[in-house]
């Protein structure tokens, strides 16, 4: 059974600091890119049947981390 996947995306969303996501770093924000790239291919993978909920809560919780910095 899949766990409902948007709704734990859209909690963890909302509970992010105001100021996540507003870093004028480039280099910051080219690693939040690339972090936000492969969770949405982990995502895919997962809806696929190919990848575990273990990965995609890592590739998500890598990727809001490097959102807050």
């Amino acid at each position: 059974m899949k766990k409902n996947l948007k709704k734990i995306f859209l909690d963890r969303i909302e509970k992010l600091p105001s100021n996540a996501g507003k870093s004028e770093d480039y280099h910051l924000r080219k690693m939040c890119k690339q972090l936000h790239d492969e969770f949405d291919k982990i995502w895919v993978r997962y809806n696929n049947n190919k990848s575990t909920y273990n990965q995609w809560e890592k590739a998500m919780n890598k990727w809001l981390s490097a959102e807050c910095i």
